[in-house]
């Protein structure tokens, strides 16, 4: 087990005596030696260099079930306390007694549970510290062997990489005779070594640089160590080769710097996983001014940037389908001719291994051995198993992940195959589980954000989709491999279970915390009635439709009472049953349904609860209950939803909440925003009928405002005169706006970066005046009914990224004075303003100020043909 799985349960147990003082206030004293304990067995058990020995291997399962048990026990007592306190003062009295042997119990459980901590601990020291050297020499070998394989695999085949290839020619040539830095970034098996090779193996290569080295590098490697790779690597003369092990760091840098000083060098350091590592060689390698270069490859975007710009790095692509074809043939034919009956199965595997070039060599290696026939080849099932290599070689990743990480890399399995992650949904879902570390100043979703794109600098995770500031990521990816992995290593550390259609009935006694249903729920119930441990999560995470009616309902109930993570996908329920304020530990509940129309009020119990998603989900109006979830951050519904009017001032309500979208807006609820909601940073507002324009004035008491989206605003009304000062996102939809006021208003925003009108009624065309709209980046425009935009002088100095979607009347546009054009798209909409961006794209191209042009003409339109272009795609 990863320790850092443990990273949870101490996260939990460190929040339980500050927020939970009424609750387990008789345990204070052993929730905190527990944590102690745990803390610092987290530390022992986990070294950063990730080796383990058999006996801290063997402890690392004790203590993880150590874990678990004092959680259970944790948990069931505050449910029963819950419990015990909503009765009335009578019913207190008459189970005083009860209750306090309750107590007593669970104080002699948890001093227990610390004590085989404790007896764990000293195991480790009796039996386990001798052997760290023995462990360490056997990781070292272990990776060396991986390393091996992974080079044997990748340098046996060169395909698709010719236009990389020649990318990566131009990097080497484009800083001239400066010394530069250029990386290869991706993730494990994606060709990295291959391409670094194909560049260095080359007659050219030989031929231009005098000095050559390619030295891999061990994650394990000191400074010292790397020094003497490159220089044993060098064409150094065999007295220097016998001087080089007695020399210290100092002297090898010495040696080393001398040795290229006035040489044309090319160093390749392959498989770099430390950030800081160039900070520890950059001052070895001259600038000898005559076109020396360092390649490094890696699976950590970090690395890359600490050591090069980042305009010298090349993120190396996905095979596509004929690529993936090209490759699997050559290695199980090996020259000869496919069978034409085995080459539709053969395309099918090697598009089954998603353009990873490891997995298709590995598994094309396999078949190679096999009978050239289908009956032989229908056994991939079995073959898979043998792809052991390649999973080893990613695993490699895994090992090697910081310890807050390992749990949102593991998380990412419960999602089901080639499924598009998104990612507000996945950081709510990992702060509701305890993954993200506490910081005193930073917000939970700013520390995982941070933690989601190490993962992606990292090449654990493909960026799928960015949002409209084209920063944060929108939606996310992980490859196929890698998701097994997750999988494999989740039932192994008991983190985590997923269970799809085929494998219902594979239930066992080694249950996990967290459960995965992808598909029908009514035959994995049939197939586990009951479940053996307590697990904290339960997720439907499929595509699938599910109705859940009291037989379901109540194995929720029975099964699932400690649950913290509830997320239900898909369902047609017309409601949610009483029995849900019952799960007083949920910290998140997901919802989608069409069909539902009303949350019940037992909502209130569900005090802990942080995340209420709805996004799919239209009740007509919520309970007046809502108020009283203190520790609600996010508020998701897809609305118009009415709040209900009342509350009581001296409750507090909401005060925590962040994300309020989309709530129906009237003069009798519009108090809630006034003097309640202090940090609110993403607003969606539904106009209701009887709503004005006056209701909008209220934002101004709203100061940590980020985000606005106002839906169905009545015509003739005006934005508020004023926003607050933070405010960088606005979105207007389905309204009137008056061009003169509104748009001056807005435009007088310092921090406004984003900025869409869609399905606007607008009062004239568009003119923004003089020096308005300072900090826009990003605008986008659907479906407005106008001709003309009109820009004066100074205004949108900073736009970057332009969208016209379906705005059929547009033919005037003011391109010329938008020197800062990025991007711009244009998607159904009037072809004679596409025809004014192609000629002002050339025009500007040269003057070198470039803009990419994506082009999606009206369905119909022979655009196309009539320009003589290639179908739509992005040009510059």
């Amino acid at each position: 087990m990863a320790t850092g799985l443990l990273t949870p349960v101490v996260q939990y147990l460190l929040q339980l005596v500050d927020e939970k003082v009424r609750l387990v206030g008789g345990l204070n004293d052993q929730v905190n030696s527990l944590q102690r304990e745990l803390s610092l067995m987290s530390d022992y058990l986990d070294p950063p260099d990730g080796k383990r020995n058999a006996v801290l291997k063997s402890a690392i399962d004790e203590v993880r079930e150590m874990a678990y048990k004092a959680e259970d026990v944790i948990d069931t007592f505050i449910l029963n306390t819950s419990k015990h306190m909503r009765r009335n003062a009578f019913g207190r009295i008459i189970q005083w007694l009860p209750h306090e042997k309750t107590l007593l119990d669970v104080v002699q459980k948890i001093e227990s549970l610390n004590r085989e901590i404790n007896k764990i601990f000293e195991n480790i020291k009796k039996y386990g510290a001798g052997e760290r050297a023995e462990a360490s020499v056997d990781a070292d070998q272990s990776e060396e062997a991986l390393h091996r394989s992974r080079r044997e695999v990748e340098e046996d085949d060169v395909v698709g990489f010719n236009n990389n290839a020649k990318a990566l020619a131009k990097l080497f040539i484009a800083n001239g005779y400066e010394l530069d830095v250029i990386s290869i970034i991706g993730m494990g098996g994606l060709g990295k070594t291959t391409l670094a090779r194909k560049f260095y193996n080359t007659t050219r290569s030989r031929r231009h640089f005098a000095r050559r080295a390619w030295v891999y590098v061990s994650q394990h490697d000191k400074t010292r160590q790397l020094l003497l790779k490159i220089l044993k690597e060098m064409p150094i003369s065999d007295e220097l080769r016998r001087k080089l092990e007695g020399m210290g760091e100092g002297e090898l840098k010495e040696t080393l710097s001398k040795y290229l000083n006035g040489e044309r060098y090319l160093v390749v350091m392959d498989d770099i996983w430390k950030t800081d590592f160039w900070d520890e060689v950059r001052s070895v390698f001259p600038n000898n001014s005559n076109g020396s270069r360092i390649l490094i490859t890696s699976r950590n975007k970090a690395v890359a940037l600490n050591a090069s710009h980042s305009t010298r790095l090349y993120i190396l692509p996905f095979l596509n389908k004929d690529e993936s074809w090209e490759l699997f043939h050559k290695k199980v034919f090996r020259g000869e001719e496919c069978p034409p009956e085995l080459e539709l199965p053969g395309r099918q595997l090697a598009e089954s291994c998603r353009g990873l070039p490891l997995s298709i060599v590995v598994l094309g290696g396999i078949l190679a051995n096999e009978k050239r026939e289908l009956l032989s080849w229908s056994k991939f099932e079995v073959i898979n198993n043998k792809l052991t290599r390649c999973k080893d070689i990613l695993a490699l990743s895994y090992t090697y992940l910081s310890r807050h990480l390992k749990p949102c890399f593991l998380y990412l399995g419960a999602y089901p195959e080639d499924f598009e992650i998104p990612v507000r949904q996945l950081i709510n879902l990992w702060i509701a589980e305890g993954f993200i570390q506490h910081t005193h100043n930073m917000d939970p979703e700013d520390v995982a954000e941070g933690y989601l794109e190490q993962l992606i600098d990292r090449s654990l995770i493909q960026l799928a989709s960015r949002r409209t500031d084209r920063r944060s990521v929108k939606t996310c990816r992980i490859h196929d491999l890698l998701r097994d992995l997750c999988i494999s290593q989740s039932a192994e550390e008991k983190f985590l279970d997923v269970h799809t259609e085929g494998n219902y009935s594979e239930s066992s006694a080694n249950k996990s915390r967290r459960l995965s249903i992808q598909g029908i729920v009514d035959p994995y119930i049939s197939s586990n009635s009951s479940y053996p441990t307590i697990p904290r999560s339960l997720l439907f995470l499929g595509r699938d439709t599910n109705e859940f009616d009291k037989k379901h309902w109540k194995w929720v109930d029975e099964n699932f009472k400690l649950i913290r993570v509830l997320n239900f996908g898909h369902l047609i329920n017309l409601s949610i049953p009483e029995s849900i304020g019952k799960l007083i530990h949920l910290r998140y509940l997901g919802i989608k349904s069409d069909a539902l129309k009303a949350i019940p009020a037992s909502i209130r119990k569900l005090t802990d609860l942080e995340t209420l998603d709805m996004r799919h989900t239209s009740p007509s109006i919520l309970p007046k209950e809502i108020w009283k979830l203190r520790r609600l951050r996010n508020l998701y519904m897809y609305g118009p939803v009415s709040f209900p009017n009342y509350f009581d001032p001296k409750d507090k309500p909401l005060r925590s909440l962040h994300v309020l979208s989309t709530v129906s807006l009237t003069p009798k609820n519009v108090l809630i925003l006034e003097a309640n909601l202090p940090k609110l940073r993403k607003l969606g507002i539904w106009f209701a009928e009887d709503s004005d324009s006056h209701v909008l004035n209220s934002l101004i008491h709203l100061p940590d405002l980020r985000k606005l989206k106002i839906i169905n605003y009545k015509e003739r009304s005006n934005v508020p005169i004023s926003f607050p000062s933070n405010i960088t996102k606005i979105t207007l939809r389905a309204g009137y706006l008056d061009v003169g006021d509104s748009i001056e208003v807005l435009g007088k925003l310092s921090s406004l970066m984003i900025l869409k009108l869609e399905s606007c009624s607008l009062s004239s065309n568009l003119e923004f005046i003089a020096g308005s709209f300072p900090k826009l980046e990003v605008l986008k425009l659907k479906e407005l009914t106008i001709k003309e935009w009109k820009l004066e002088r100074d205004a949108m100095p900073c736009l970057k990224h332009l969208v016209i979607n379906r705005c059929i009347e547009l033919i005037v546009l003011p391109f010329e004075s938008l020197c800062a054009l990025q991007d711009v798209e244009v998607l159904h909409s009037n072809i004679e303003s596409v025809m004014t961006l192609q000629k002002l794209q050339k025009k500007k191209s040269r003057k070198n100020l470039r803009f990419n042009l994506v082009i999606d003409p009206l369905p119909g339109d022979n655009f196309y043909q009539r320009t003589a272009a290639s179908p739509p795609a992005t040009s510059s």
